[in-house]
């Protein structure tokens, strides 16, 4: 069964682009270029979930998954699952909750979630033990998933590099498949992503055989954060063990990163000091339907080749 196709949509500020800020403008495009759906911000304090709702469907769009601002850069605060102090942990809890029910009120099926490095960042290890991190970890899962049990929602773990998520806690792929393992909980999955595992994993391709049936979303970054083609993951052969391991869910892309220009132009994210509206005037960037084109026509095209080869393959009977 062939893949469908998504876009991250935080990571159109890389491209100077804000859903939020240009709802429409990204809807339309998203849909001109071939995908079956969008994955959102997790902003439950500025989003409603019905207005959503009716966007996306308007658009002819899923909304697989909602992503959580997990990381202080991105969420502007620390929301910290693993954290050893039970007012921080409860405030991270709630904040998973109220996303949860905005993915439910939108109608998307998952919900991510990662321990987070706090604002400064713990490195090479942890100051707390890693053992009480990850028993927290399991706490704040428990409950975050026993919520999203009520309203229809799948929680899923993505493993992050050692610079973004604790080291020890999440950051591998099988640590993610421990903890699913060890919870028994049916409404918890791993989200891999090529860029944390190229950087986390001995073989990204392995990974992905060990997380095997509990992938329920994928995403398909590229391992330097650049346009896909450009990094040195084997897109072929990651797609063909998806295939072989029958996984049938999304394909969901990051967009490149691109400048501090186009970045800091981008409206409404918040971040950096340059002046949006003057250099947003100055600066050249690529259409939106160019950078969202690129990805889905090079994945098609691969998946399309994975499945003529294994097509061939059965129905040679020399292979025997």
């Amino acid at each position: 069964m062939a893949f469908k196709y998504t876009v991250v949509t935080d990571t159109m500020a890389w491209i100077g682009y804000n859903v939020l800020e240009q709802p429409q403008e990204v809807l339309s495009a998203v849909k001109e270029a071939g995908y079956d759906g969008i994955d959102l911000p997790g902003d439950p304090t500025r989003m409603d979930g019905s207005e959503w709702r009716k966007m996306t469907e308007d658009a002819g769009l899923e909304v697989p998954e909602l992503l959580g601002a997990w990381g202080y850069y991105h969420a502007g605060e620390e929301r910290l699952l693993a954290s050893p102090v039970p007012e921080k942990r409860g405030h991270a809890v709630q904040y998973a909750k109220d996303t949860v029910d905005l993915a439910a009120e939108i109608g998307a099926s998952f919900v991510e979630v990662c321990p987070a490095q706090p604002a400064i960042p713990q490195l090479p290890f942890p100051d707390e033990d890693i053992s009480t991190l990850r028993s927290h970890f399991k706490d704040s899962i428990r409950e975050v998933c026993e919520h999203a049990a009520t309203c229809g929602v799948t929680i899923l773990l993505e493993p992050l590099n050692c610079y973004e998520g604790l080291p020890g806690v999440l950051t591998t792929v099988i640590e993610a498949v421990n903890y699913i393992e060890e919870l028994k909980i049916d409404n918890l999955g791993v989200q891999p992503d090529n860029y944390h595992m190229n950087a986390g994993e001995a073989s990204i391709t392995q990974a992905v055989r060990t997380a095997g049936k509990h992938i329920k979303h994928y995403h398909f970054n590229e391992t330097n954060h650049m346009t896909h083609g450009t990094g040195h993951a084997d897109f072929r052969e990651i797609v063909r063990i998806l295939k072989e391991i029958g996984y049938d869910g999304y394909l969901a892309f990051y967009m490149p990163q691109t400048s501090q220009q186009i970045f800091q132009s981008t409206p409404g994210i918040g971040y950096g000091k340059l002046d949006a509206a003057a250099v947003g005037s100055s600066i050249a960037k690529k259409s939106l339907l160019e950078y969202l084109s690129q990805p889905i026509r090079l994945l098609k095209e691969i998946e399309q080749t994975v499945e003529l080869e294994r097509d061939l393959y059965e129905l040679d009977s020399t292979r025997y």
